[in-house]
């Protein structure tokens, strides 16, 4: 798609002053050419209207949130994607209500879904992910988390996971989980690294399965801005890495292939 429909795009947006933010990107595999996007989010009262252009497929949002004072929130929101490979569509609600907070999310796609979403994961088909977790008391946390997946070829395979969580000064997780009959242990830690108040998030699945999540969170000025930087690492050989502050983000990674997606955005205030 040539580069000045986006820049078109971009303009009527920001010439209606509906738009909340814009946001501008390059994303690229090594074997392939690169995809310009942008992205856009637009309030309409109480939701978020969000529009996503790349090269061969155009996608929509539509994202809200409700309060129930100090008895819990709901969010909810749905997203569609239309491409020459195929369509997709996405639908997830979640809450806390006292003791409990849970989500649920539902995706259906005709192609891989990083045909229709740069960045997203390569597979298709049907996925239904649900989770919860029930608060036992100030320091104590449970939760649970299923999962099933059916691919475009028609094979299914389902995870399932229980942990258990200590704050403390710090907070330490621990649990069990299988994917796709896969037994893993759960490690997890969170904490603060000094006074300054940098935050490390680690959590490792080990066992049949490897992964690893971490997510470093450093203030930059007064101004609330932050360095975040996330590593996910998994066997088989598997790895992002995701570095966001001033607007400006850069995710590289490798699943088979390298990628890189360059991003920057303009937010014009609004609801944010």
């Amino acid at each position: 798609m040539n580069p000045w429909v986006y820049l078109t795009a971009a303009a009527v947006l920001w010439g209606s002053g509906f738009a909340q933010s814009l946001t501008f990107g390059l994303y690229g595999r090594l074997s392939d050419r690169f995809t310009p996007t942008l992205e856009a989010t637009l309030p309409l009262g109480n939701f978020d209207l969000g529009a996503r252009l790349q090269r061969d497929a155009l996608g929509l949002g539509l994202f809200g949130a409700t309060e129930f004072s100090a008895l819990g929130r709901l969010t909810y929101g749905v997203r569609a994607g239309l491409g020459f490979a195929g369509w997709g569509v996405e639908g997830r609600v979640g809450g806390t209500v006292g003791p409990v907070a849970a989500g649920l999310e539902a995706l259906y796609s005709t192609t891989l879904r990083s045909h229709l979403w740069v960045g997203d994961e390569a597979e298709g088909g049907l996925r239904l992910d649900l989770w919860g977790r029930y608060r036992l008391g100030p320091r104590e946390t449970l939760g649970l988390g299923l999962g099933f997946k059916r691919d475009l070829a028609g094979f299914s395979s389902g995870t399932g996971e229980l942990s258990y969580a200590l704050r403390q000064q710090q907070t330490y997780t621990f649990g069990l989980g299988v994917d796709d009959s896969r037994l893993y242990a759960l490690l997890g830690w969170r904490g603060e690294l000094d006074e300054a108040g940098t935050l490390l998030e680690a959590t490792l699945r080990a066992g049949q399965l490897w992964r690893l999540e971490a997510t470093l969170t450093a203030p930059l000025d007064e101004g609330l801005s932050n360095l975040k930087l996330r590593l996910t690492a998994a066997y088989p050989w598997a790895a992002t890495l995701e570095l966001e502050a001033y607007g400006f983000r850069a995710d590289a990674s490798y699943d088979g292939g390298f990628s890189l997606w360059l991003r920057y955005t303009l937010s014009f205030g609004g609801d944010e």
